[in-house]
């Protein structure tokens, strides 16, 4: 590892993780044994921790929840709640907004999702709904009008599109498409990201940017790069992420996160020794 980077390593106060393919498996739900340990250990140091996630913070899963992080920057930097469960930020988007969003999926024959603060609904259940959706949100229900009842923070599109697909004009300049699946893209505020929400908690803490280290894989992990001190792209990541990446490790199966951490001096291995009884072993111990 480069020494002015691990020199650089030395200022970093805060380190945020994604979830997806950077902290836990989306598909497996694998999630390394090692990242206990990475947790446990920052906190021993005084190094507080957070998460970055695309996931609402009903998408948070119980095995990270157990890890303690400090901070939870959710939706893409919309919502944003502490480990005590207050709100540091929160960001809505205009009901008008939402509406005419719903009228456009409508017209270009496409299928939608509606994501308030801790619930999220589709406006139908398909095949390839499903396949997109489970992986993070197994058992969300339809409900076209969530609107109606709840405010939202972000809206999803399921289609088969791709990069054909654009907002129109009269809501491409107060909602961009960031997409997260091959079937689906989050919409989110144009000036909502992941480095928008910790960009809110570094301010509360009255840190500055190279106080922060961050590790992901995705699209909507491009802004956080450019804001963060340092940026490490886990193995699998996007090669538009590992381009702005400062390190890239190895991926989450291959301890990527333990091994990055190690390299830049912030754990250590925890050696184990066997335990003796001493009343049935003979000779010197």
């Amino acid at each position: 590892m480069d020494a002015k980077l691990r020199y650089k390593a030395k200022k970093i106060k805060i380190v945020f993780f994604d979830i997806d393919d950077t902290l836990r498996n989306s598909k497996t739900g694998f999630i390394p044994a090692s990242i206990p340990t990475v947790f446990k250990q920052l906190r021993e140091k005084g190094i507080l921790t957070g998460i970055a996630s695309g996931r609402g913070i009903f998408g948070v899963v119980p095995e990270i929840r157990e890890l303690k992080p400090d901070f939870f920057v959710t939706l893409n930097g919309a919502y944003i709640e502490d480990k005590k469960g207050q709100i540091i930020y929160q960001h809505q988007i205009e009901k008008s907004d939402v509406e005419e969003y719903i009228s456009w999926a409508k017209q270009e024959g496409i299928e939608y999702g509606l994501v308030g603060s801790h619930d999220a609904k589709l406006s139908t259940r398909t095949d390839m709904i499903s396949e997109a959706i489970n992986p993070i949100y197994p058992d969300l229900d339809v409900d076209p009008d969530f609107h109606e009842k709840e405010d939202i923070y972000q809206m999803w599109t399921f289609e088969d599109k791709g990069d054909d697909l654009h907002l129109p004009d009269s809501l491409s300049d107060k909602l961009r498409m960031v997409r997260w699946h091959e079937h689906s893209s989050d919409i989110v505020p144009i000036s909502g990201s992941k480095a928008t929400g910790v960009e809110k908690v570094v301010e509360h803490l009255g840190l500055k940017p190279a106080n922060v280290m961050v590790f992901g894989d995705g699209l909507n992990d491009l802004e956080l790069f450019d804001y963060a001190g340092i940026s490490v792209a886990m193995g699998i990541s996007h090669d538009n992420i590992k381009e702005k990446a400062d390190y890239i490790t190895k991926t989450l199966e291959e301890d990527g996160i333990f091994d990055a951490l190690e390299g830049f001096g912030m754990v250590e291995k925890e050696l184990h020794f066997p335990q003796v009884d001493i009343e049935t072993v003979e000779g010197p111990i």
